[in-house]
């Protein structure tokens, strides 16, 4: 892949100063057009199942982003906490092994809101829900401007040294815990490029922690361009070492990458057009955090806070950490139980595994399509909830089962929401 670069073009100016302030600060409004590159290569070392030997595969991986990006909200001290993107690019290539795997972001959701909690990015998308890999390739990217971190925040001269700040550290190795090391930068110099005064900073390290896959060290090593005109850091090239640590029986990985970046600052709305900030889609809500699967015969759409399980050609499984769960089965159109059917069968369902029905609700017509109804249950001296819903469609029907060990009456807003906005796409069968 050939990455693009930053062509310098040293001319005659303006003498550069012997010390300047290398910051840079920010306000609600200001926009700024983004593009980065990546590669990545090596080979990931596993264990294989059963004791086998080890299992060596060779990972080789690029990506393109290119967005323009507006902030519309500032936390304290000065930092973002959210801002909104246009993603004009978003491409990820990569390959594991023989196995090739490729993502990108929809068009029809190419608008994202990115929310900053700690060293996190949280996106969603005013326009519709989102897909887990667009979550991950929008949470992996860097948040430009976290990258303020690098700079010393002060007037400086050549020479000058400083360590980054903590979320520029994070922001860079994607570290969730940082248990030792750091990253030193220095001004190299001043230089006029374009006609323009920059300051060329160096920054290096090495460091020792866990991102969301485990332990891990990362070796760093690069550059970045400060304008002292417009007071933006507009460059950034990265050379970068991810090292995991082996195990029994298999070796250490090492991954190496190339990361290039380039920030230009938006004079106008641009593509992205006139942002209001206090707008109430760019605000996070029930409906524009929900996630999407798209199926064979079916666009399930659910919150964030169940995990999706495929199960076989026509059920599916949501789990929740607080031991929640919902089974979701897909009927053929005429063999749609009716509800007080469906009562039946899972209350002796419910009787033959050992609980004893000590309540419930009869079934209650939601809309000409829906029907709703739940049973309480008791095992072991544990008390358990349960709301099942029935969905009769000219293309089959959705017959859904939840379980809850504590309280459900915040969960029943989730549960109408995804029987309401999931929608059988083909024929059941």
């Amino acid at each position: 892949m050939q990455i693009f670069t930053w062509v310098f073009l040293l001319v005659s100016a303006q003498p550069l100063p012997a010390e300047a302030l290398v910051e840079e600060r920010f306000q609600v409004g200001q926009g700024w057009k983004v593009k980065s590159r990546s590669e990545i290569s090596g080979t990931l070392h596993l264990p294989a199942p059963g004791g086998k030997s080890t299992r060596s595969l060779l990972v080789n991986g690029e990506s393109a982003l290119e967005y323009e990006e507006a902030i519309l909200a500032m936390g304290d001290g000065g930092g973002v906490n959210r801002s909104v993107r246009l993603y004009k690019r978003a491409d990820l290539k990569r390959k594991m092994g023989d196995q090739n795997q490729s993502s990108g972001i929809r068009q029809q959701v190419r608008k994202v809101v990115v929310v900053r909690q700690g060293s996190q990015e949280v996106p969603f998308s005013p326009d519709g829900p989102l897909t887990l890999n667009e979550i991950e390739m929008v949470r992996t990217d860097l948040f430009t401007p976290a990258l303020a971190g690098l700079l010393p925040g002060k007037v400086v001269a050549p020479g000058a040294s400083w360590e980054a700040k903590p979320e520029a550290l994070r922001e860079l190795t994607d570290l969730v815990r940082v248990d030792e090391g750091k990253l030193e930068c220095t001004l190299a110099e001043f230089q006029n490029i374009q006609n323009q005064q920059v300051a060329r900073i160096r920054f290096s390290g090495k460091v020792t922690g866990a991102n969301q896959d485990g332990p891990c060290t990362q070796e760093l090593d690069g550059q970045a361009y400060f304008d002292l005109n417009s007071k933006h850091l507009a460059y950034l090239s990265l050379n970068g070492k991810h090292m995991l640590p082996g195990g029994v029986g298999y070796p250490a990985s090492t991954l190496q990458g190339r990361f290039v970046l380039t920030r230009e600052r938006l004079e106008g709305p641009g593509e992205l057009g006139a942002v209001q900030p206090g707008d109430s889609k760019f605000e996070p809500g029930e409906d524009n955090t929900l996630l999407v699967e798209e199926l064979p015969n079916l666009r399930l759409e659910y919150p964030r806070r169940w995990k999706f399980i495929q199960g076989g050609a026509r059920q599916i499984t949501l789990d929740g950490a607080d031991g929640s769960g919902v089974l979701i089965t897909l009927e053929p159109a005429g063999r749609v139980p009716a509800a007080a059917v469906y009562q039946a069968e899972s209350r002796a369902f419910l009787e033959k595994g050992g609980h004893r029905v000590v309540g419930g609700e009869t079934p209650q017509m939601l809309s000409a399509e829906v029907a709703r109804f739940t049973l309480e249950a008791e095992k072991d001296g544990k008390r358990i909830h349960l709301e099942y819903y029935v969905r009769n469609t000219q293309l089959g029907g959705i017959l859904l089962a939840a379980r809850f060990p504590g309280d459900f009456r915040n969960a029943r807003p989730d549960l109408e929401r995804l029987v309401r906005r999931t929608v059988i796409t083909s024929p059941i069968k």
